[in-house]
């Protein structure tokens, strides 16, 4: 199996546990992603995008003959185009890229909302005279490092637009889809770590969020009605911001999600239950853990070269090799926690950033 993503380490190591020989491409190659592939090729990625020539590059230097597919997470969303190349040299286990592009196309996929009756922040495809309230977002961004405060009477680039700032807490929900049907895998609150320039960079996630139970038959019943019309399969993930009795769809995510790493296990593997979905199978659903697990990106505060005989905490992932060299405001590696309630789970995850930073940027 080949599998790329900007971290592809969540998808190999569940590939892996299901079986399957992988090698990976992404952007990090990290000591994590290393052990568990055959191998791994690094990529440069910038502007919500892959390196495309040296993608392919890539590619031309694997023996593609044997492998099953290509399964693809994050960093493709701009980039359809590539996927497409892609899917002439092996079969895509996720959705076309015809579908990605349809959901990463702002106007159509709000329109698309709007004809199913699933209710969104309002959104401008021009500029605003009064921008108080509005945020600037780029489509096929991911991260939230794309996402701004929009400005007054700015011209808007072409793969841009503004969405209504909404009160209210962000959410997502992962799910699996077979072209028709979807079923919910679990439900995750988000938390950003801002810094200067990027007030909505991600931070981190906490799966089995305690949701009202109406939200989250609204939500399950939302993704049913967009994986209906967009013929979505496999695993994907919906955004949306939820305030009390109320949510809005901000998008979905129609690829293998990172929030996966929430629920995979040995006895529930999730990439196999991917695979399935895209060839259009949900009836051997995994049961899903009901704890609560934290993923948390440690950023560096400052340049940092990784020592070369640190002692990892076992609560971490994403690991980078000996002797890195971090800049400053840059991911480092995930952090992990894992609890009864999503809560605690939550609070751990967050002393734990607080504890490895300390260690770290002492010596």
């Amino acid at each position: 199996m080949l599998i790329a993503a900007v971290s592809s380490r969540p998808f190999v190591k569940a590939a892996a546990t299901a079986g399957y020989s992988v090698v990976a491409l992404d952007v990090f190659a990290d000591a994590d992603t290393k052990r568990a592939a055959e191998h791994v090729y690094k990529i440069e990625y910038a502007n919500s995008g892959f390196d495309a020539k040296q993608f392919e590059a890539a590619l031309d230097q694997i023996n593609t003959h044997d492998m099953l597919g290509f399964a693809y997470g994050s960093g493709f969303e701009a980039q359809p185009d590539l996927l497409e190349r892609i899917s002439k040299r092996l079969p895509l286990i996720g959705n076309q890229p015809e579908v990605v592009r349809q959901i990463k196309d702002a106007a159509h996929f709000f329109d698309v909302l709007d004809q199913l009756a699933i209710p969104h922040p309002e959104v401008s495809f021009k500029s605003l005279a009064n921008a108080e309230g509005w945020l600037c977002k780029e489509e096929g961004g991911s991260g939230g490092t794309h996402v701004l405060d929009a400005g007054p009477n700015q011209a808007l680039p072409d793969g841009q637009y503004y969405q209504r700032v909404m009160d209210g807490i962000p959410v997502s929900m992962l799910f699996a889809a077979n072209g028709s049907d979807a079923k919910v895998v679990g439900f995750n609150q988000q938390w950003v770590a801002p810094t200067a320039g990027k007030p909505y960079r991600y931070g981190g996630i906490v799966g089995n969020a305690n949701l009202p139970s109406g939200i989250k038959i609204a939500l399950q019943t939302a993704a049913q009605k967009i994986a209906a019309a967009f013929s979505l399969r496999g695993l994907n993930s919906l955004d949306v911001i939820w305030n009390g009795e109320q949510f809005w769809v901000l998008e979905i995510n129609p690829r293998l999600s990172s929030t996966l790493d929430l629920y995979q296990s040995k006895e529930s593997n999730l990439f196999a239950l991917h695979v399935q979905a895209v060839g259009g199978d949900l009836s051997q659903f995994p049961t899903i853990s009901s704890c609560s697990r934290a993923r948390n990106v440690l950023y560096a505060a400052q340049d940092l070269v990784i020592p070369e005989n640190f002692s990892w905490p076992e609560w971490t992932a994403d690991i980078p090799m000996p002797l890195s060299c971090i800049p400053h405001a840059q991911p480092i590696c995930t952090v992990l926690a894992e609890a009864d309630h999503a809560g605690d789970a939550q609070a751990l995850v967050l002393a734990r950033v607080a504890e490895l930073s300390t260690l770290l940027f002492k010596i």
